[in-house]
């Protein structure tokens, strides 16, 4: 089983063997030029309709090695037998081998042009579907130049027609690709592919299909993972252990931005709704729990696939051919409530999905850039890689196709993008490699990239003891006053890891029942943004004496007028103060050294009063507020450069 089928098998279960010549060329990845032999002899002419009669009633009977045998038999006699060359076409057609139909149906129409005129609109499609655009432009002029077309034939053949003149503009204007296999640490003669690296980029999961031996040989899809070492390589990659891994299949895996929540597919479960589901395994320190079915209304009795979950772990996108979709398979999302409830699934509409088939959405840290692939968007043949923007909520730009030669006339199935949106990771299996599917990573070229992130990363412990804590993370755009993250740091370790987003300022308040809570203010602009931001947060339970800064308290400069970009941080503060009432609190105001020291103290009194007017005029007690201006009298920075200053201009909560 796959969760993502990459493969069409062959009819009637042949296997894949060279069958007769034709298989040989077709393995060989060529085609051989059409020579046209010489006229039949008439005397041999009874001689060779027999083979050729024999040929074509073991073709009608499935019996097609025994077909294709007799038509060599056939071409013994008269190799430039036109109606021979045809029935090869026919067959190497039915059994997939593309490149050895084209040369049938070449040869057959190169003897007898008129030998059926109908092979002209085939001959074409195929060429097509092969990256033969030029050939296949030709070929379809030919049938469509015919005088007695069917409506219908003539329809699918002006279809094909316009597909390959798409195919053949984006081949003429190739795109930056130099892809490189990873190490056979990653790669091995199994089939590896569905790539994905954590945010930080220090862990690559994907996707390996292998031989296990217990209980009994068989083939067997699991989750690997690999961990970079300090030189940046890929360490040998693991399996993943159990409940994540078991004695069935995985795959099509998403990992959430704090590698605490990892999101896949199972087909054919005990606890399934439909013949793939998708599921979520939670990580607690090092211990992996127990996958757990999404349930209604993410999963039902349809096929669903392929999760791909935003940065900010609120979205979860994932493809499926349920009811009320627009064709094949569509890409939908979800969105969890505050409660942890998913909503129900909207699709993503007509700038993302078509009548056919739309699979392996992958959206990038950024929350705003998604990678998919379609069958039916004007793309090369196959399933094409594309790219889109968001223009608002659940409102999506129009799909632009990656180009060549990232895509080709074969199907291109999925992509992964790290968050500085310059390496892509793909699986392949055309490029060589260790055997079957192998992972490949390429620069990603600058027009198809990602808005920049940044992320910040650490840790959570009580600032006396050094324990390790469990605390809430809320990160809110300021611009906006949206919270755009919410999570937990791990309860074992205290680690987290939140996504950052570039071109805008944070307020980061982490806070845990019993302690103070912890204000960051986080200004990101492009040139920082491939700068991670690590932070080791100390959080003190609430004591009386202990102080705390609020980092996102604003003032214009020589003014005690609250900026409406403070009040995120002092609704904060007031719901720690409606949620504690027992606590009084001295509310400070401080200055840099610019300037008159009267002056300074002045406004360091001013400001605070500014604030505590804010908490009063919501409900807290005036009594339990206390305000206070120290001027420029406790630095806790240098006065002598800018950053000391901003560090210095500061308000702060002491508990009374």
């Amino acid at each position: 089983m796959f969760p993502f089928s990459f493969g069409k098998p062959l009819k009637n279960g042949l296997a894949a063997g060279l069958l007769w010549i034709g298989g040989l060329w077709m393995a060989l990845g060529a085609i051989p030029p059409v020579e046209i032999p010489a006229p039949c002899d008439p005397t041999a002419e009874r001689k060779l309709l027999g083979y050729f009669e024999r040929a074509r009633q073991l073709y009608h009977d499935g019996q097609y090695q025994a077909a294709l045998d007799a038509l060599s038999a056939a071409g013994n006699i008269c190799p430039g037998h036109a109606q021979s060359w045809l029935l090869r076409g026919v067959i190497y057609e039915d059994l997939h081998y593309i490149d050895s139909a084209v040369w049938g149906y070449r040869t057959a129409l190169g003897i007898n042009p008129n030998v059926f005129p109908n092979a002209y609109y085939t001959l074409g499609r195929l060429e097509y579907s092969i990256g033969q655009y030029e050939e296949a432009e030709r070929h379809l002029a030919t049938f469509l130049g015919l005088e007695k077309v069917s409506d219908n034939l003539r329809r699918k053949a002006e279809d094909v027609r316009l597909r390959n003149a798409q195919a053949l503009e984006l081949s003429r204007h190739r795109v930056p690709f130099a892809p490189q296999a990873l190490s056979d640490s990653i790669n091995t003669p199994a089939e590896e592919y569905l790539p994905i690296v954590t945010l930080d980029d220090r862990y690559l999961i994907f996707t390996r299909r292998y031989k296990r031996d217990e209980p009994t040989p068989h083939l067997e899809e699991d989750f690997f993972i690999s961990e970079r070492d300090s030189l940046g390589e890929w360490t040998l990659a693991q399996r993943m252990p159990e409940p994540v891994n078991s004695d069935g299949n995985e795959g099509a895996q998403s990992i959430s931005a704090d590698g605490r929540y990892l999101y896949f597919a199972g087909c054919g479960r005990e606890d399934g709704r439909g013949s793939c589901d998708i599921y979520v395994c939670v990580k607690n320190g090092d211990h992996w729990g127990k996958p757990i079915n999404l349930g209604y209304p993410v999963n039902t009795e349809a096929w669903e696939s392929q999760p791909s979950i935003s940065s900010d772990g609120r979205t979860l996108y994932f493809c499926s051919n349920r009811a009320g979709g627009m064709g094949g398979s569509d890409l939908w999302m979800t969105v969890r409530s505050d409660a942890g409830v998913w909503s129900k699934p909207v699709n993503l509409g007509p700038n993302i999905n078509t009548p056919g088939n739309e699979n392996s959405p992958f959206i990038h840290p950024d929350q705003e850039t998604l990678y998919f692939s379609s069958d039916t968007r004007p793309g090369l043949g196959g399933m094409d890689l594309f790219v889109a923007r968001r223009e608002g909520p659940n409102r999506w730009g129009e799909a632009v196709n990656l180009g060549y030669p990232i895509n080709t006339y074969a199907d291109e199935a999925t992509l992964s993008v790290d968050r500085t949106g310059q390496t892509a990771y793909f699986a392949s299996g055309k490029l060589g490699g260790q055997g079957g599917l192998d992972i490949y990573r390429f620069e990603l070229y600058e027009a198809a990239r990602p808005n920049l992130v940044s992320f910040m990363k650490g840790m959570v412990r009580d600032a006396r003891s050094g324990e390790p804590l469990q605390a809430h993370f809320e990160l809110v755009d300021l611009a906006t006053a949206q919270t755009t993250v919410e999570s937990f740091s791990d309860a074992v370790n205290g680690d987290f890891l939140v996504c950052l987003p570039a071109g805008k300022t944070y307020a980061l308040n982490v806070s845990k029942e019993g302690y103070l809570f912890h204000s960051e203010h986080i200004a990101l602009n492009d040139t920082h943004a491939l700068t991670p931001l690590y932070k080791e947060i100390a959080l003190s339970q609430v004591h009386t004496g202990e102080t705390m800064v609020l980092r996102n308290i604003f003032f214009a400069t020589d003014d005690y007028q609250l900026d409406s970009a403070s009040f995120t941080e002092l609704n904060r503060l007031w719901r720690f103060l409606h949620e504690q009432p027992q606590w009084r609190i001295e509310i400070s105001g401080h200055t840099d050294a610019t300037g008159r020291e009267a002056y300074n103290q002045q406004l360091s009194e001013q400001r605070a009063r500014s604030v505590a007017n804010y908490l009063i005029e919501r409900g807290i007690a005036a009594d339990r507020i206390e305000t206070a201006g120290y001027g420029s009298q406790k630095p806790v920075a240098t006065n002598e450069t800018a950053e000391g200053r901003q560090q210095n201009r500061r308000t702060e909560i002491k508990i009374l």
